[in-house]
């Protein structure tokens, strides 16, 4: 049998948990709106290099050559893929090559972006290359 204090705490729960499964379900409809936000985003995107690429296909006179160059890169990319997965099944290369990219990340950190006058220099370089290539 139930006394009136076991109904009363029983009540009292059930609100707790009605309104934590709201609040579940809220951020669930913002995860989803958010989703569907970047999904656009991504096919706005898409549409926009898509675009772009079929412009500058159009425009070119050498279509044998980019489609060469196209192949040769996916080649290299299909040998650095085997390259580096052979490389890290190799025992303690990996390990090594991890501890060397640290340390390198860390002595371009302290080399260039610790103190102002170095963050100053590099914006500097990095501006000047970019507008050669560009």
């Amino acid at each position: 049998m139930m006394t009136t204090t076991m109904r009363v705490r029983c009540a009292a729960v059930a609100p707790a948990r009605v309104n934590a499964r709201a609040q579940r379900a809220t951020r669930a409809t913002r995860s989803v709106v958010k989703t569907r936000a970047a999904a656009d985003d991504l096919k706005d995107k898409l549409s926009e290099v898509t675009a772009t690429l079929s412009e500058k296909w159009e425009e070119s006179d050498e279509k044998p050559a980019i489609v060469t160059l196209g192949v040769y890169g996916l080649i290299g990319l299909v040998a650095a893929n085997g390259t580096l997965r052979a490389v890290d099944s190799l025992p303690l290369v990996p390990d090594v090559l991890e501890l060397v990219g640290i340390l390198f990340s860390g002595f371009f950190v302290y080399q260039n972006l610790l103190y102002k006058p170095d963050r100053a220099a590099l914006k500097e370089t990095v501006t000047k290359t970019l507008n050669k290539i560009l």
